[in-house]
């Protein structure tokens, strides 16, 4: 699967920088952001991308490797990657609440490239 790098970027959440911070090791943190930030993800107006960003960082666990596997994955079918995180029901701000992820003030659609 290829991800794809756009020119435009994701303004993303502070609360997903804050999961960054939490998640990753120093050395991977930078690298984290700027694949989140830069990387189109083929939603449309359909599901917010911090949403998608949350359940691509739970499913990494703090492993670069991981995180490169699910974003790859999430460029390919976003919808998977929500199923896979946990984050696909209707309760899944209750779900990155338990996780530590504030949801207050996130976009209902898109922010970035669509």
């Amino acid at each position: 699967m290829t991800v794809r790098n756009l020119p435009a970027a994701y303004q993303l959440e502070a609360s997903i920088l804050d999961a960054i911070r939490r998640s990753f090791a120093a050395g991977d943190r930078d690298y984290v952001t700027a694949r989140l930030a830069n990387t189109g993800l083929p939603m449309g107006a359909v599901a917010p991308p911090p949403r998608v960003h949350a359940a691509i960082l739970l499913l990494a666990a703090g492993d670069r490797a991981k995180f490169d596997d699910a974003l790859a994955s999430a460029c390919g079918d976003w919808r998977d990657t929500l199923v896979a995180a946990g984050l696909a029901s209707q309760n899944w701000k209750t779900v990155l609440a338990r996780k530590g992820i504030d949801t207050t003030g996130w976009p209902t659609g898109p922010v970035g490239p669509a």
